[in-house]
């Protein structure tokens, strides 16, 4: 197959969202032929190794978040790449910007447009996306009302979503898309956690070690308030970069003021450092507020690292007492930290059980066991054909409303009239009116679409200079 895959965050960086979009897309590529289009320093393509293949689009800002330049030239460009290339699928992670470009082309040429949900469709707010981005002027325009209109009207554009488990699937259903969908889980490469060994729970010293931005949502401060009920010998590593340095300074002031000096922040690390810092882990706390699939619980379990934590949608699909310990989230932090005591205290071969059960517990998400199931979702998708808008006509009728002029547009109303008064109307509606290739193509995307594409396109310009300029200033 042929496909593309589109991410709004570069290589390495945007958390997990970010980290799946390339990893899913560099697996994909020992099999078929792949492109992905993300942010990058120039815009064009790249041909890449072992398959993979990069159309960047020229990119400014710093840290986790860069807003690509989709000016109508880029677009343009990305349109005549996509016209060439001629993808069997194109899948999103992102519903906006990059995604949102890629799905205008697909519903212009009726190719297959597929969604990966990372996050739950009626809280997306309240996955980071202000924190990340940390502008203030977007933060004080954001609203769950434009929120819910944009991801509504990107649903209803998609062939199928794919969501990451029951919880975020029920999710989606809730927020009423009524299409196609197929639960396909996070991956991992679990051959670099495997090779951890389990810690040994005899020694004096217990370390906790937590990893995840610093953010409200991940919920730090309830682990400082956990460390605080335990006794000293236990170590807390807190391992990731703050969102919001505001947050981080809560955090360490909470430290100050009650004397916790068995805390250690990390700060950011390597990926590839992920695994020894787990391999020294007693526990995994996590006290997340939400989290779709946290790919570091799934980390943790890999790496045979009991994990207790707050209920939340990982929490509730992966942790139970045979792999450390599920909590409701109204527990206080002492509950927390007494079944984390519990753990660690556990007579030494009970511990390796756990640990074992834990790397158990996750051995079906490997990477090459989630590209097998996406491909197979690809595969069902492609054998039912893309369909047009309902209200096609009546976009027709606006386009050319718009477009056309004088003796030219009043044929052309008159003979969607009559064509829409025929019998078989929406089959035969095109033909009749022989509307120009170019402009069968546009009406294909609905006008609500058509609106969000053109403020997408203003404001990445406007972003792209705006963190251009920022990041020049830091400089």
């Amino acid at each position: 197959m042929k496909i593309i895959f589109t991410s709004i965050f570069r290589p390495g960086l945007g958390g997990g969202a970010g980290r799946v979009a390339h990893e899913l897309a560099r697996h994909f590529a020992l099999e078929h032929e792949v492109v992905m289009i993300c942010p990058a320093d120039k815009t064009g393509y790249e041909k890449g190794e072992e398959g993979l293949s990069v159309f960047g689009i020229r990119s400014a800002g710093d840290d986790e978040f860069q807003m690509p330049d989709l000016s109508s030239r880029t677009v343009g460009e990305i349109f005549d790449f996509l016209d060439e290339y001629q993808p069997d699928i194109v899948h999103a992670h992102d519903p906006a910007l990059i995604g949102l470009i890629g799905q205008v082309w697909t519903r212009m040429n009726l190719v297959p447009f597929v969604h990966t949900a990372h996050i739950l469709p009626s809280k997306a707010l309240d996955f980071g996306t202000a924190d990340a981005i940390n502008v203030r002027l977007l933060k004080s325009t954001l609203s769950e009302s434009v929120i819910h209109s944009v991801l509504n009207n990107f649903y209803l554009n998609c062939d199928a979503l794919i969501a990451l488990n029951q919880s975020a699937l029920e999710s989606i259903r809730e927020f009423g898309f009524q299409g196609l969908i197929f639960v396909v889980p996070n991956g991992r490469d679990l051959k670099h956690y495997s090779r951890c060994k389990n810690a040994d729970n005899t020694t004096d010293q217990k370390i906790l070690v937590f990893i995840g931005f610093m953010n409200k949502r991940k919920n730090q401060a309830y682990l400082l308030k956990t460390l605080k009920a335990l006794p000293p010998n236990y170590i807390l590593r807190l391992i990731g970069k703050p969102l919001n340095p505001e947050y981080l300074n809560e955090l360490e002031e909470y430290c100050r003021e009650h004397s916790l000096k068995n805390v250690e922040f990390v700060g950011q690390i390597g990926h590839d450092q992920i695994p020894d810092y787990l391999e020294g882990a007693h526990v995994f706390p996590s006290a997340s507020k939400m989290e779709v699939q946290s790919l570091v619980v799934i980390e943790a379990l890999a790496s045979g690292t009991p994990v207790v934590g707050l209920s939340n949608e990982t929490i509730d699909e992966l942790i139970n007492d045979k792999v450390g310990a599920w909590l409701a989230k109204d527990k206080k932090p002492d509950d927390f930290a007494n079944q984390i005591e519990r753990i660690c205290n556990l007579p030494a071969d009970e511990y390796q059980v756990v640990c074992q059960t834990a790397r158990e517990r996750v051995a079906h998400l490997d990477w090459s066991n989630i590209v097998h199931s996406t491909a197979e979702a690809y595969r069902e998708i492609l054998k039912t054909k893309p369909t047009r808008s309902d209200d096609e006509s009546d976009m027709l009728i606006s386009l050319v409303t718009f477009l056309a002029m004088g003796d030219v547009k009043d044929y052309l109303l008159d003979a969607i009239e009559e064509t829409r008064q025929s019998p078989g109307a929406e089959s035969s509606l095109l033909p009749r009116v022989k509307v120009p290739s170019a402009i069968k193509t546009w009406i294909r995307v609905p006008s609500s679409t058509w609106l969000i594409s053109g403020v997408t396109i203003l404001v990445s310009v406007f972003g792209y200079l705006f963190m251009k300029g920022r990041g020049k200033k830091r400089k």
